[in-house]
């Protein structure tokens, strides 16, 4: 009778995939920070006009001053004085014909 060979078990090499889950697993929490960088970055980028659009509709933004002279000086011809840019009750800046 012939002996038998006893058949060693072979090791078990870890696989392509699990090893390479294991190299990102690790870099897990740099992604997700990186991640919510992005995220925080792009709130704050769409959020930037919502202040000025919530003040001009509840009517605290400033108008332009040169929007009573369709967007150009106010002609020197118009007043009896001289025009001073100064500020209203409210803080904001507006054309104001001073006379002399």
């Amino acid at each position: 009778m012939a002996r038998k060979k006893l058949r060693s078990t072979p090791k078990i090499k870890a696989s392509l995939p699990s090893a390479m889950g294991k190299e990102l697993g690790s870099w897990n929490f740099v992604i997700f920070l990186t991640l919510a960088f992005v995220l925080v970055v792009v709130v704050v980028v769409m959020m930037k006009g919502v202040a000025i659009d919530l003040r001009s509709r509840a009517g605290l933004a400033c108008p332009d001053p040169l929007a009573a002279f369709n967007g150009k000086l106010p002609q020197p011809a118009e007043c009896n004085g001289e025009w001073k840019l100064s500020a209203d009750s409210r803080g904001c800046q507006v054309f104001l014909c001073q006379p002399e």
